[in-house]
């Protein structure tokens, strides 16, 4: 496909008002700097993108004004006529201002920007745009094939891939055609990646080195493990003297617990004779104590029960003298109380005589027989009956007040009846409570004087210390607890010294038997070492194995980064690609740096640059089979070009030429 652009028009895009530019094959565009030449490369990609020619989205392709600000209320539009394999296509984009006027406000306000897509005059939406222009090209291809400098603006990673696409894949068929020694490679990856398949290589020497690192360790240690060489014959000889003096010591030991045993049943025989006779002396003792107890409580039963009866008479004596004077108490707060009573109540009758002589003494006032209207005394009549009417209500009263004092004087003559009630009251309670009181102080005399003579008439009962001193049965039998207390010293059988001895000639036996172990130990040593050094060598042959696969493994990838580089530098005239860096130790890892004659894209002039990058852009063009315009900038700076089948917009610097000029 062979894609070009016929004419490109811009209305208020950027710093261009309006403006028609017509392509050739090879077109010039002449300005001096900021005159509007990198506006046209813009102008094309947003075209058909929406962004700049550095790929940026959000550039403002507005027009400002004298001062620099960006002028509202206008439509910014880019349209071109192409020819793609001989065919015009007419496309437009046209971004529009949206102003919005709300309810009740007079100013509309810019609410953001719509854009309008055209092909062939026919409007699309933003989707079916992109797919149409994706149709002639994706935009990376886009990009690629028409600025120099996009390729190498990219990261290594997406640059590397873009050459490998291109180179095409280098299989393991054709490196084994090559190299037959990587087919035993191959066929050790068992489905896993080169990488997978190195990792678990690395991972398995790894293993390895660590445990041969371990294993001259433990074969010193089984070296040293390993005991001294013995006598067998002259062990078994001292082990059977030691039995001998083992054996002795044993009976020896046995013997004296069996007397140690004999003494303890004589002993524990004394302690049980010793033990019935403490039993029968307590017996004959506890029968004194009891004829004794018998005894003094027959000899003294009639005078107990006199103590017991005195007791319990002057219990009741107290008891009598306690309630006579609780009675004297009780009648004195009655008669105090009477009393308080009686001289309120004749406070009560002063206070009425006064009333009453108040009351009696009352007469008519003569202001109450005056009309109180007109100051004139009643009617005759009408006086009389204000002074009936008057000297009623004063004899009501005064029968009232009668009444009162009536009732008081009787609740007073009343009170002069408790007080001689109380006191005869008093009398009588006084009177029977302290006839018992001296009867019961008669009652106790007698009692006393009957105690007092049975003490001098008292029977004299034997101690119970006495008797017991008395009984020869009790002093027999406490001489024969001493006898055989004395039977109960012995001196038992000392094995201290046996059992340590026989502890010690024990520890010598199984040191003894322990060296006859010694042979077996050995052997056990041996085995275990050749197994140690067995395993050593097998694992050094598998540690070689692993090593030879890895070799082999890189091998691989040095050979597959070798062709991979050979045939990417083999499509390019003047490009050159390093793929692979190498590392400190001497492995590589994949890159991805543009050189020309050695020098690095990044420290190559402007000429050199556009030289590489129009070389790039040929063998993408061939290998996607596509043209398009390449646009060059700062052509000033380039005095030759390579050939190319696309077609060249050169965007040059003129000093001179202050508006663009096309030729």
């Amino acid at each position: 496909m062979n894609i070009l652009i016929k004419t490109l028009t811009l209305i208020n895009f950027k710093g261009v008002k309006k403006l028609t530019v017509d392509f050739n094959f090879i077109t010039n565009i002449y300005g001096a700097n900021a005159s509007g030449k990198t506006t046209i490369f813009d102008a094309f990609t947003w075209m058909l993108f929406g962004k700049d020619s550095t790929d940026r989205k959000d550039f403002n392709v507005k027009p400002l004004d004298e001062v620099g600000i960006t002028k509202d209320r206008t439509e910014n539009e880019v349209s071109a006529v192409l020819e793609v394999d001989g065919q015009d296509i007419y496309i437009r984009h046209i971004q529009k201002e949206k102003w919005t006027k709300k309810r009740g406000e007079e100013v509309a306000e810019f609410s953001g920007n719509e854009h309008l897509y055209f092909w062939n005059d026919v409007p699309l939406q933003a989707g079916e745009f992109q797919s149409k222009v994706n149709d002639l090209m994706p935009e990376n291809v886009f990009k690629l094939i028409t600025n120099p400098l996009y390729f190498n603006s990219q990261k290594w990673q997406d640059q590397r891939a873009v050459l490998s696409e291109i180179s095409g894949e280098i299989t393991d068929s054709f490196l084994t055609g090559k190299y037959p020694e990587l087919q035993e490679l191959l066929n050790s990856l068992d489905g896993k990646t080169l990488k997978e398949f190195k990792a678990k290589v690395s991972g398995e020497k790894k293993k390895l080195k660590e445990q041969l690192i371990e294993i001259p360790g433990r074969i010193d240690e089984a070296e040293r493990g390993k005991p001294e060489p013995v006598n067998e014959e002259e062990i078994n000889a001292r082990i059977a003297e030691l039995q001998t003096e083992y054996d002795a010591l044993d009976q020896a030991i046995e013997d004296k617990n069996a007397a140690n045993e004999s003494e303890n049943i004589r002993i524990q025989s004394v302690q049980k004779e010793i033990h019935a006779l403490k039993l029968e002396i307590q017996n004959i003792e506890s029968a004194h104590r009891s004829a004794y107890n018998s005894e003094l409580s027959t000899a003294n039963s009639g005078a107990n029960e006199d103590k017991a009866r005195l007791s319990q008479l002057e219990s009741q004596l107290r008891l009598q003298e306690n309630q006579l004077n609780q009675l004297q108490s009780s009648h004195t707060d009655q008669l105090a109380r009477i009393e308080r009573d009686k001289t309120d109540i004749n406070d009560r009758i002063a206070s009425l005589r006064i009333l009453f002589t108040s009351v009696n003494a009352r007469t008519l006032d003569p202001n109450e027989t005056m009309c109180k209207e007109c100051g004139r005394e009643h009617e005759s009549h009408n006086v009389e009956e204000i002074r009936t009417k008057f000297n009623e209500i004063k004899v009501n009263e005064l029968k009232v007040l009668n009444v009162q004092g009536a009732g008081l004087n009787a609740d007073l003559a009343k009170r002069d009846e408790d007080i001689l009630q109380a006191n005869e009251n008093f009398e009588t309670t006084k009177s029977a409570i302290s006839s018992s009181i001296e009867t019961l102080k008669g009652s106790i005399t007698d009692l006393k004087i009957k105690i007092s003579n049975a003490e001098s008439n008292k029977v004299v009962v034997k101690s119970y210390e006495d008797r017991v001193m008395e009984d020869d049965s009790i002093a027999t039998k406490t001489a024969k607890i001493t006898e055989l207390t004395g039977q109960l010293e012995t001196t038992p059988v000392d094995l201290y010294d046996l059992r340590l001895k026989k502890g010690v000639i024990n520890a010598d036996l199984n040191s003894y038997k322990l060296k006859l172990n010694t042979a077996d130990q050995i052997a056990k040593a041996d085995v275990r070492i050749k197994e140690l050094k067995d395993q050593e060598k097998t694992m050094s042959q598998e540690l070689a194995s692993l090593e030879k696969q890895e070799f082999a493994a890189e091998k691989y990838e040095k050979a597959k980064s070798e062709e991979l580089e050979n045939r990417v530098n083999g499509m390019f005239k003047y490009a050159k690609f390093k793929l692979f860096s190498k590392l400190i130790n001497g492995g590589e890892e994949p890159t991805c740096q543009t050189t020309y004659n050695g020098v690095p894209f990044s420290d190559l002039n402007t000429a050199g640059k556009i030289l590489v990058g129009i070389d790039i852009i040929n063998t993408l063009s061939a290998h996607y089979g596509v043209t398009a315009p390449v646009f060059l900038d700062n052509r000033e700076s380039v005095s030759v070009i390579p050939d190319t089948a696309a077609q060249t917009i050169n965007l040059i610097v003129s000093p001179q030429d202050e508006k663009l000029r096309v030729a």
